[in-house]
């Protein structure tokens, strides 16, 4: 094995924990939005109304998802391992 395949395994653990990253941050982004918007039409000037909403819908996305989110990786991990005494030769 050589230089490729490690270069592979580092591409599928980035692309799989960019995922893991990204799909709760784009819940709280558009969550975000939505009580900025909120807040503009109805001129409330709570700083922490957004802050808690993200952090809640934060926790509910990797509560209800986690296990599907870190799945991937998990299988990406177990694979290198897996291939370890053959990438070391």
């Amino acid at each position: 094995m050589g230089e490729v395949d490690f270069s592979s395994y580092l591409v599928a653990f980035m692309i799989d924990t960019s995922l893991l990253a990204g799909v709760p941050l784009a819940v709280a982004t558009v969550c975000g939005l939505i009580i900025s918007i909120f807040q503009a039409v109805t001129q409330v000037q709570d700083q922490t109304l957004s802050q808690t909403v993200k952090i809640a819908a934060i926790v509910f996305v990797l509560l209800a998802f986690g296990s599907a989110l870190t799945g991937p990786l998990l299988a990406s991990t177990l694979q290198l391992f897996t291939d370890f005494p053959e990438l070391v030769n």
